[in-house]
């Protein structure tokens, strides 16, 4: 029984690691232009929003892949549904907000950003082969 709970425990902490790596790199995102000196609401702004949520959620399915005791692919799908389940949430209610070109780009994204935070966070076997 403790080793489940162990389980149990690693996992809900690397699930939890990974949306405070979104969150610091989403922060990130929010300071930085403003640093650089782009205009708030110009296109430039809008793209640098938009590659930051995709480091962003690449940074989360990564970490969540990486520190999984077990099943680490589960453990990025779920980070990654939560984030589809956002980005579906954010354009059902402000899709008409943003240009074609940034709904298109944050809806092609997600799967790269599921077989690539899946391939940073692989990590080579524990078995002592």
């Amino acid at each position: 029984m403790p080793a489940t709970l162990k389980t149990i425990f690693l996992s809900l902490l690397a699930l939890i690691g990974a949306l405070l790596a979104l969150t610091l790199v989403s922060s990130a995102a929010g300071w930085l232009p403003s640093l650089l000196g782009m205009t708030p609401g110009s296109e430039a702004q809008l793209g640098w929003d938009l590659a930051f949520t995709v480091l962003g959620g690449i940074a989360a399915i990564a970490f969540a892949t990486y520190y999984a005791p077990c099943w680490p692919r589960a453990h990025g799908t779920s980070i990654w549904s939560l984030l589809v389940l956002g980005a579906g949430y954010g354009l059902w209610m402000m899709g008409g907000d943003f240009p074609q070109w940034f709904v298109i780009g944050l809806l092609v994204s997600l799967p790269v950003q599921l077989l690539v935070g899946w391939r940073f966070g692989r990590r080579a076997s524990r078995d002592p082969r």
